[in-house]
């Protein structure tokens, strides 16, 4: 068996998903980061798997204070830094000078955002930068026009790409990353030169992400070819290094010299608020309602929204942990032994059987991926996103729907 079969082996008999009624706070050993998760879309894209419902201005006054609600009797009262994303969390400047007003004060950390390039001009950079955003993510995806036609790619074409990147990287924000999404089935060359005009334009970070293939989106009858993809991105790999940027985590790029980063997914713990947000804080997982009207209801009785739960134990969650801290370029041992106590036999046993196998190098305490062992993560990862993820945001959608029809029925 190989070791990423059996990484996946030990995932299926450890990470089990179940209902999270009547869940009660989280209790976290350090500030954790906040992720805010903000659902309104102008329009849905046909490649997007995250939830979302469609804008309404009256609906975001109500969304604010249940969020307000949320992080009340979740009862942490500072977070190592702030994610806003979503959704279309920069269509909305009312509602995102709300959310940053009343959470900025909670931080000392980045204050991050995700933008629609068609939310861009120089104007509405300003107030966004006004409201103590200081880290913004560009969605730009891709500057090819057939591209975004194959993806389904709404308010967005090669024009809006390249403005918005010209305008958000002059824009004085601390850091700028960009977004880009690939299909192996699409010309690769198209992306090389999405990564290469991407770079041109300095920013801190490009984030290049393979499309995923989730249940609720245009692509669901689809199969990503990892191998293929694999390719792609060791292409874009030596792309970036000729042009001063290293490979920081799986899919990132970051500027050679640069120390700071950007990411949603590689924090050691965070805590989710709003509509299908998740959290983990060493000892669960949990994500929220997806059905916004459930997200309310609950909220007014004073409950916390959480509906499916990962409970782990100590092994499991250091495998969680470890996966995304490997995920995210390193795997200091020593933070490891804080948070979880003395590696456990089974662990230390995977831990030196991937470095005798050339996946992992270690240094004293601190263990990276090799190229071989980044091989390996990026099939565990969409192994672990169609196993996991994509199995609890199916399930949550469909109760989403099943209480918006029992409500149907009841008027």
């Amino acid at each position: 068996m190989s070791l990423a079969e059996r990484v996946m082996e030990l995932s299926k008999r450890l990470f089990r998903i179940e209902d999270a009624d009547g869940a009660g706070p989280l209790n976290f050993d350090s500030s954790p980061g906040l992720y805010i998760h903000i659902p309104f879309c102008p329009d849905f894209c046909s490649f997007c798997p995250y939830n979302k419902t469609k804008y309404d201005a009256e609906l975001t006054v109500s969304y604010l204070n249940a969020l307000k609600r949320e992080s009340d009797l979740e009862r942490i009262e500072h977070f190592s830094s702030i994610y806003i994303g979503g959704g279309t969390p920069s269509y909305d400047l009312d509602l995102l000078r709300g959310v940053v007003s009343h959470f900025k004060e909670t931080t000392n950390g980045e204050i991050a955002l995700e933008i629609h390039p068609a939310d861009v001009s120089s104007k509405r950079l300003y107030e966004i930068r006004e409201t103590g955003v200081n880290f913004v993510s560009l969605g730009i995806q891709s500057f090819d026009d057939s591209t975004f036609n194959s993806m389904g790619r709404k308010r967005q074409d090669s024009g809006v790409s390249l403005s918005s990147i010209a305008e958000t990287t002059s824009a004085g924000f601390d850091f700028v990353d960009v977004d880009l999404i690939f299909d192996y089935q699409l010309d690769r060359r198209r992306i090389v030169e999405d990564l290469k005009t991407a770079i041109s334009y300095g920013p801190e970070q490009v984030s290049v992400y393979p499309m995923m293939r989730f249940a609720d989106t245009a692509f669901k009858n689809t199969k990503n070819d990892p191998e293929k993809e694999l390719e792609i991105l060791e292409e874009l790999e030596n792309v970036a290094l000729a042009h001063g940027y290293v490979r920081d985590s799986l899919w990132t790029f970051r500027k050679s010299g640069e120390r700071r980063k950007y990411s949603s997914v590689s924090r050691e713990f965070f805590m989710g608020i709003g509509t299908s947000a998740s959290s983990f804080n060493g000892k669960e997982f949990r994500t929220n309602t997806f059905s916004l009207d459930e997200y309310f209801s609950s909220l007014e009785m004073g409950r916390i929204p959480a509906r499916k739960i990962i409970k782990m134990g100590r092994v499991s969650a250091i495998l969680y942990y470890s996966f995304w801290a490997l995920y995210g370029g390193q795997l200091d041992l020593r933070r490891v032994e804080e948070h979880f106590g003395k590696l456990p036999v089974r662990m230390r046993c995977l831990l030196h059987s991937a470095i005798a196998r050339g996946y992992l190098q270690r240094k004293k305490d601190i263990v990276k991926p090799t190229r071989k062992g980044t091989r390996k993560l990026h099939i565990i990862e969409e192994w672990l996103t169609y196993n996991f993820i994509d199995r609890i945001w199916t399930d949550l959608r469909r109760e989403a729907r099943d209480h918006f029809a029992s409500l149907e029925s009841t008027l």
